[in-house]
């Protein structure tokens, strides 16, 4: 039972060397979970893709939206995760039921998930528009620490980033993550071990877990609430099959006898009769509808 709703806090440590984002998660992954029903693999990695996009250290007021994929040729072949401004939060895994956990005492078991090979790529969207993009090569396949080597190198900022809490469990249990960066500064700055991150427990508060990362008497900056939510609705599901060719759109209609679309972001489900089809194709024909 989730008794707190999930937050999002950011702070910075005294010296103003390091900043910290640490979050809870158990919401959201739940709502993920419970919609996208995935194998045990997929949860775990779901679970902690989610977390780690939910700690993404993006400026809200110059950046409308994130999105990070995972992909390689492992048994789910692709994570994708996105966060919003206002801290909305989803994500989905390609093939959810594939493969099972291995683990292993030097890993966390999800190794194998996305490779071999494979790559973790960002795409951040300016509130003006314009997209920015970059990836790095996978290494260990562990999501979270992959994340942290595309801030490494990409982004060229020193970083640890964990997400916390498991899935492996009978009963779904807390989840969250912890961010920590590196600050310009002329002496770099010392930042916690991933293996302390992880030593965190995943019921801790948001403020439990910065004191951690970046010592006692840190700075709070900023603090919002972070929820599941998807974008999708079925006025845009309807504009997509507008864009349909004419001929695609006929064999909706007549050999179909209308057409079902699932968000792959939330799982849910829009339903299109025959009828409905036919208007959208007289709205295509006739130009009705348009600016």
């Amino acid at each position: 039972m989730i008794d707190q709703p999930d937050r999002l806090l950011t702070g910075v440590s005294k010296d103003g060397r390091i900043r910290g984002r640490a979050a809870t998660t158990a919401g959201l992954v739940h709502e993920a979970l419970s919609r996208h029903r995935p194998g045990l693999l997929g949860a775990e990695a779901l679970a902690r893709a989610l977390s780690a996009t939910a700690v993404f250290p993006a400026t809200w007021k110059d950046c409308a939206r994130v999105s990070i994929q995972w992909s390689g040729q492992g048994p789910l072949r692709t994570i994708v995760t996105e966060i919003r401004v206002g801290g909305s939060v989803r994500g989905y895994v390609s093939e959810p039921q594939a493969g099972e956990p291995v683990l292993r005492p030097e890993g966390r078991g999800l190794g194998h998930c996305i490779r071999p090979g494979g790559f973790v790529g960002v795409i951040r969207q300016e509130a003006k528009g314009p997209f920015t993009r970059g990836q790095v090569e996978l290494t260990s396949g562990e999501l979270d620490e992959d994340l942290e080597k595309f801030f490494e190198i990409s982004d060229q900022v020193p970083t640890r980033l964990r997400s916390l809490g498991s899935t492996w469990g009978d009963e779904p249990g807390p989840h969250g993550a912890i961010l920590v960066q590196a600050l310009p500064d002329d002496m770099p700055a010392e930042l916690v071990g991933g293996e302390d991150l992880l030593s965190v427990s995943a019921d801790a508060t948001p403020e439990e877990m910065l004191a951690v990362a970046l010592g006692p008497g840190y700075d709070v900056l900023d603090e919002r609430p972070l929820l599941f939510r998807c974008q999708c609705e079925r006025e845009r599901i309807e504009t997509g099959i507008a864009l349909l060719e004419v001929d695609e759109l006929l064999d909706m209609i007549n050999e179909d006898q209308g057409a079902s679309v699932r968000c792959d972001f939330c799982g849910e489900v829009y339903e299109f009769s025959r009828e409905d089809l036919e208007a959208v194709m007289v709205r295509k024909v006739t130009g009705d509808g348009e600016e």
